[in-house]
Parts: structure tokens; C-alpha cells; sequence
């Protein structure tokens, strides 16, 4: 059995973090650590963590460093301790027992598999699909899921893809000595499409395996903090990674999401949503001030 090191980034979300540890304890995959970034939540929740689930890796940082961040810290750790796959998963979710057995059966069997992703459906209705694979919109700087709300029994086999979200995702420790660690200017959104780019380009395959599952709440942490938090890194984000990824587009992609987001925000405006327009021209303002990492919103 490879040994499996399972990385969960917390901020702010001790309830959705110990549902989720809960459910993963429950697996059929035997030789896993589990191990908790609390990513400078407003309290040390890695104290009452470690009260009830002593047999769990707590790591601190005093800061929040981002998804990204978050993930790196407890990717070194893992490599250290010579993981032989890492799983990123959000702390927004809950498993089915044979979820990891499966991937890991699936990622073994071929050698060109970097990346492993199971099928991801919706907490709230878990008959319905979240993400069943997944590809990159070059013009739109954008990662497009695929089967988003649809039904669970459309999606049924495995298939290889192009994007992989970091919602759940199996990383083969080869791909993290060949192409390093997540891009931390992104701090949140988007650092799973450029990963999954970086890990495609260096030949590693990305697999959607439809037989292995799990919920997701979606968007847990962000929204209860600020509810303008994924429009401005979704905004700013996808400037950053087409100009990164696609520089012979990039003009062409600027052209286009200027156009799609002043028509959005004339309908914000119409609306009355003003923080909403604001938001974004602080998105575009600073990619173009070369702006990265985390950014403060005060709208």
C-alpha cells in the first residue's frame, strides 16, 4: 500500500473540518495520516482539533496563507515524512468509504497518472453532480467543470481530463519533485487549473475516476467571511493565469473578459449592487499594479 498523507486546510471552520476528518476515519484505505493546516483562523482551532482527534497531524500558521499556502505547508511536512501520494481535500466534505481505495487502485495501475480526481457531488443533494471532470478555457482563463447539476448515474466512467480540481485531489509525490509546489500568488481560486496545467505539460495524466466519491457544501469558508471574496480572486485570478499559460492569447482573452465583465457590471448597476462593481475594478486595478497573493477588501 502506498502510504497517503491527506492535507485539509481549515479557517474559521471547526464544525465542516471535524465532519470531515469523522468521515475520512471511517475509510477502507488503511495507511493514510491526516493532517490539519489551521490556516490562521480567527481562534487556534488546532488546540481543540487536537482535543478531539489526538491521533490527527495539527499544523499552525499564525497567518492565513491561502488554499495555496495552506496546501504547501502540509505538502512539505508530507514530504517529509516520504508520502508516496498526497491528498488535498477541502475541509467542506465528506467521503464515501471506498473513496481513497479506489483512487489510489486507479493511480497505481498506470505509471502516466500524476493526478486523481473522484467524482464530486453536492452535499445538500447528493444524487447530483458537482464536478465530473473538467478542461481549460484558454480564452476565458477560466476551468470548466463538467456535469455540474446534473444526475450522478450520467457520469459513470473514467476518463482522462484536463483540469482537476483541488476540491479532492490525489497528487502523485513524482509530480511534486517534477514541477514544485502550488503557485501561492493565486491565494485562492484557480491554483488547481494552473497545477493541473503545469502537471499536463510535464506528461503526467489526469484522471477523473467516476466510481470514486464524495460532498462537497461548497464554498463554506469563503462566503461566511465575505460574501465578495471569490468574485474578486475568480476576477483577478483569471488574468494572472492567462497570462501565465497563454501569452499569445492573452490580449485577445483581456479583450474579452473586459467586455463580459463591464457588461456584468451594468447589470450590477442596474441592480443596485454597487459593492459588487467595485469589487471587480479592484480585481482588474490590481492585476494590472502586478498585484498578487492576498489581497484586503474593504468594499
Amino acid at each position: 500500500m502506498p502510504s497517503v498523507y491527506i492535507i485539509i486546510v481549515n479557517w474559521n471552520g471547526l464544525n465542516d473540518t471535524s465532519e470531515c476528518i469523522k468521515s475520512i476515519q471511517n475509510i477502507s484505505y488503511k495507511d493514510y495520516n491526516i493532517i490539519v493546516i489551521d490556516n490562521g483562523s480567527n481562534k487556534d482551532e488546532s488546540k481543540e482539533l487536537s482535543i478531539r482527534f489526538p491521533e490527527v497531524i495539527t499544523l499552525r500558521s499564525e497567518k492565513n496563507l491561502g488554499f495555496s499556502g495552506g496546501c504547501n505547508l502540509g505538502i512539505r511536512y508530507s514530504l517529509e515524512k516520504n508520502a508516496d501520494y498526497i491528498l488535498l481535500i477541502n475541509n467542506d466534505t465528506v467521503v464515501e468509504k471506498d473513496f481513497l481505495e479506489i483512487l489510489i487502485d486507479n493511480a497505481v495501475k498506470n505509471s502516466s497518472i500524476g493526478l486523481a480526481v473522484p467524482k464530486i457531488n453536492y452535499y445538500s443533494k447528493r444524487s447530483n453532480i458537482w464536478y465530473a471532470g473538467g478542461y481549460i478555457s484558454k480564452l476565458r482563463g477560466a476551468a470548466v467543470t463538467k456535469g455540474k447539476g446534473k444526475r450522478d448515474n450520467l457520469y459513470n466512467e473514467n476518463k482522462y481530463v484536463t483540469f482537476a480540481t483541488a476540491c479532492c485531489l490525489l497528487i502523485d509525490k513524482r509530480v511534486i519533485n517534477d514541477v514544485g509546489l502550488m503557485d501561492e500568488k493565486y491565494f485562492l481560486y484557480l491554483e488547481d487549473a494552473d497545477y493541473s496545467v503545469r502537471s499536463y505539460r510535464s506528461g503526467y495524466k489526469i484522471l477523473f475516476v467516476a466510481n470514486s466519491k464524495i460532498y462537497h457544501k461548497i464554498n463554506k469558508s469563503t462566503l461566511k467571511e465575505n460574501n465578495f471574496i471569490p468574485l474578486y480572486y475568480n476576477t483577478r485570478n483569471r488574468l494572472i493565469f492567462v497570462k501565465k499559460f497563454y501569452k499569445n492569447l492573452f490580449y485577445l482573452s483581456l479583450t474579452y473578459m473586459l467586455f463580459i465583465f463591464s457588461f456584468k457590471c451594468m447589470i450590477e448597476l442596474c441592480m443596485g449592487n454597487f459593492i459588487k462593481v467595485k469589487v471587480i475594478y479592484l480585481a482588474f486595478k490590481d492585476f494590472f499594479l502586478n498585484k498578487s497573493g492576498k489581497a484586503e477588501l474593504y468594499v
